[in-house]
């Protein structure tokens, strides 16, 4: 398989084409795509399958190169994966961003608010005093 051992090798659909419109699986939509495009999905699958385990692995082992090739071939397999369902790359990073930036709201909320410090001493703390809700 010149895709899996070739890291510059780039599944021919890899390049934004699509060659189904990004929709939910069902029994029926599998059943209607051709029998090509299934041995495409199971080899994509597969192939991703592989590179995230040898990734994990390599994260076990310590081993940092390995780490980056693998990571790297992974994220490449994720790529065809989603020209495959004809999900769009931007959409996938705007998700990303979108959890990142709840996370940093979360986070400053459970900060406690900057108090200044009275006598020399840091004023005690934010916290709730109480579970009742007003």
């Amino acid at each position: 398989m010149p895709y899996a051992s070739d890291p510059k090798a780039r599944h021919p659909l890899a390049s934004g084409q699509t060659s189904a419109a990004a929709h939910p699986r069902t029994a029926a939509s599998e059943a209607a795509r051709p029998a090509q495009q299934q041995a495409v999905i199971k080899r994509l699958g597969q192939t991703m399958g592989q590179h995230a385990m040898a990734c994990t692995a390599a994260f076990i082992a310590r081993n940092h190169p390995d780490i980056i090739r693998e990571s790297a071939t992974f994220l490449r397999s994720l790529e065809a994966v989603w020209a495959e369902e004809g999900v769009d790359p931007n959409d996938v990073w705007t998700e990303l961003l979108r959890r990142i930036e709840i996370g940093e709201v979360f986070l400053r909320l459970n900060q406690p608010p900057h108090r200044k410090k009275l006598n020399g001493k840091v004023a005690r703390p934010w916290r709730i005093s109480t579970s009742k809700l007003p």
